[in-house]
């Protein structure tokens, strides 16, 4: 036997199936659906032909689901709460509601990225107040668990439960080292490991992933002799970073993303190494028991045609 449910049944039925699974009573569950009990039994009777089983067993005082009543109540029920919900954000959406969107953003994820979604998001969320923070990894994962903020953008160099959040990726990044136009080192053809060691460096907070692997390569690479280059820094500031480069011989590992719009505007560019320091996906994070609401639904798809742009 073939059913092709969509033709087959109208909401009309889904209600009364929905309504009587949960009263087990035909009269109390006419009257709370503004009908009488005679026909709310034809409506029954008629859909248990046009299914061709039977979904309740009647007695004298109540009415008992059979196993396929069972299954079309369940479905019954799923299917009339996704219309509650495409009603409740459809009245929200055109009734001017204002609702906001809580980003989660670390620091190195891609403002281009970000600032491209929300400009494309905006004709589709005219009433969404776009809430942006910028926060430590631990801080922006335990926000995200805490209902804080909606979505978290951030990479996947961290162990999150997989049964708790959904990982969405974006785009692929990577690390590049950017120093001053006039930088010793962009007169090498071949920059090698104990070159780029042996100089100063801006250093991201000890926090981030970024921050073992240069300590790891500066420890493997740097020898005692210096040539004089001065101390290293550590900043979580991405300004402070740019004009320490600008203005001393000193070099900053920074997402790719980052670094392209620093080199087009700001008096720098990007020493090759001989491999990445970093590399993996940038993702969005959000939890899965949440229902994923239109404006956030929305914006994710805004996200990935971003990322896509952005190569």
């Amino acid at each position: 036997m073939t059913l092709n449910l969509q033709r087959v049944l109208t909401l009309k039925q889904l209600r009364l199936v929905s309504v009587l699974g949960r009263e087990l009573n035909l009269s109390r569950c006419a009257e709370l659906l503004h009908s009488t009990q005679p026909a709310a039994s034809r409506a029954l009777s008629q859909l248990e032909a046009q299914l061709q089983v039977s979904l309740f067993q009647r007695t004298t005082k109540r009415m008992v689901p059979t196993v396929a009543g069972l299954s079309l109540i369940q479905h019954a029920n799923r299917v009339l709460a996704e219309i509650d919900l495409a009603e409740e954000d459809l009245l929200g959406l055109s009734g001017g509601v204002h609702a906001e969107m809580r980003l989660g953003v670390l620091a190195s994820f891609s403002p281009e990225v970000l600032a491209r979604a929300m400009a494309l998001s905006r004709d589709m969320l005219p009433d969404v107040l776009f809430l942006a923070q910028m926060q430590p990894l631990e801080v922006l994962y335990e926000h995200l668990l805490d209902g804080r903020i909606d979505l978290m953008l951030a990479h996947a160099e961290f162990r999150v439960d997989l049964n708790l959040v959904e990982v969405v990726p974006l785009y692929e990044e990577h690390s590049t080292i950017l120093a001053g136009l006039e930088h010793r080192l962009h007169k090498k053809k071949k920059v090698s490991w104990a070159d780029l060691a042996q100089e100063a460096w801006v250093l991201p907070p000890a926090h981030t992933p970024l921050r073992p692997k240069m300590d790891r390569m500066l420890s493997v690479h740097r020898s005692g002799e210096r040539s004089g280059r001065g101390p290293d820094v550590q900043t979580d500031s991405s300004l402070l970073a740019l004009e320490l480069i600008r203005q001393t011989p000193m070099l900053w590992a920074i997402a790719h993303q980052q670094a392209k719009q620093f080199e087009a505007s700001a008096q720098v560019r990007a020493i090759a190494p001989p491999a990445d320091l970093l590399r993996g996906p940038m993702c969005c994070f959000r939890l899965r028991q949440e229902r994923l609401k239109t404006p956030q639904s929305v914006f994710m798809g805004c996200l990935k045609d971003s990322a896509l742009l952005a190569g």
